[in-house]
């Protein structure tokens, strides 16, 4: 059994990887948002909200982009590192407000059925 913490850990990685599903799919839809990812990664480097690791894993997906499938991929794996890159991703500002409600209240709805 799940200890609460792990448990609530696991939640909210499972809500960030039902934003990012979201995400992804705007991107490979509206390549032009990779523009905003691509700046969104410059200032976390140059702030230090994200290692420089992390930035060349980042760095790296990005570069797939012109490969859908591959991108989709990278980014919604369920490897341990990739969860943790996905706490502090680069893609903030592809949803709406409106969008990542929708995205959350379909989530929780998955959730209880």
């Amino acid at each position: 059994m799940l200890r609460p913490k792990r448990q609530q850990q696991v939640i909210i990685d499972r809500q960030i990887l039902a934003l990012h599903e979201a995400m992804v799919e705007k991107v490979i839809a509206e390549p032009h948002l990779l523009v905003g990812l691509q700046a969104n990664l410059k200032r976390y480097m140059e702030t230090g909200v994200i290692s420089y690791g992390s930035a060349l894993l980042w760095e790296s997906i990005l570069s797939s982009s012109a490969d859908p499938a591959t991108f989709r991929q990278l980014v919604l794996s369920d490897e341990q590192r990739m969860a943790q890159l996905r706490r502090r991703t680069i893609f903030s500002g592809i949803l709406s407000e409106d969008e990542r409600e929708e995205v959350l209240a379909k989530y929780i709805a998955s959730e209880l059925a």
